[in-house]
């Protein structure tokens, strides 16, 4: 391995950036991150290489308002090409995974994803709780196993950020995951087995989305729909 590439590694560990790549979703399709204003230059160049890299098409912001997106945002010039493109959509999504608001938020996130051309980059702010939450959502609906979403999840862990939801990251523990699961059935005892299919049925009397358009969204994020 290069320099180069040791150091690009580090730096996506540190900025929470990386590629989701699990069950059904195509490799290259779907990255998740903390948010792409840095505070110093070399952060924000790294950040920058990374989505380079990635080559990011689309973004789902779930941490600005799109009325209010940050000016320091339009001086990072790949982010602001995809805002000048509609390729970002800006949601200032809520931290109740319950609520009528996130509901309604996600929604719309996953219509952009139909909507739009992959590499997908989901970011918040630390890319740890609102973005982990929405990650599980699409690994579980793409077949990923319970163990495959709580690593996942787990990674984020070793970044710089820090949870808003959880104030000792050591408790985070399977327990945890499964109560982040359960936020599609409560009522049910979420396995591998029934995991798919819980999703599903999440998106689609929850979430409100029709069964074409949860086709829809497993094509594209599996590739099939180019």
């Amino acid at each position: 391995m290069s320099n180069d590439n040791i150091t690009l590694s580090l730096d996506a560990m540190e900025l929470n950036f990386r590629e989701i790549c699990m069950g059904t979703i195509a490799p290259k399709t779907l990255f998740r991150s903390s948010h792409v204003i840095r505070k110093d230059k070399g952060q924000e160049k790294a950040f920058a290489s990374l989505a380079a890299n990635a080559r990011i098409a689309s973004v789902i912001n779930l941490h600005d308002a799109h009325s209010k997106l940050p000016s320091k945002l339009f001086s990072i010039p790949w982010y602001k090409k995809l805002v000048d493109n509609k390729r970002v959509i800006a949601l200032d999504m809520s931290f109740d995974f319950t609520s009528d608001d996130f509901n309604g938020k996600l929604k719309k996130a996953l219509e952009f994803i139909i909507n739009t051309e992959n590499p997908w980059l989901i970011h918040c702010y630390a890319g740890i709780d609102r973005t982990g939450i929405v990650a599980m959502i699409l690994e579980s609906l793409m077949g990923a196993s319970i163990n495959e979403i709580a690593g996942d999840y787990f990674e984020s862990f070793n970044s710089t950020f820090e949870s808003s939801i959880y104030s000792d990251a050591s408790k985070i523990d399977m327990q945890e995951i499964m109560k982040q699961l359960s936020i599609m059935d409560s009522s049910t005892i979420i396995s591998d087995e029934n995991l798919q299919d819980i999703a599903e049925s999440y998106l689609e009397k929850t979430i409100g989305m029709t069964a074409e358009e949860i086709c829809l969204l497993k094509e594209k994020l599996s590739g099939v729909n180019h």
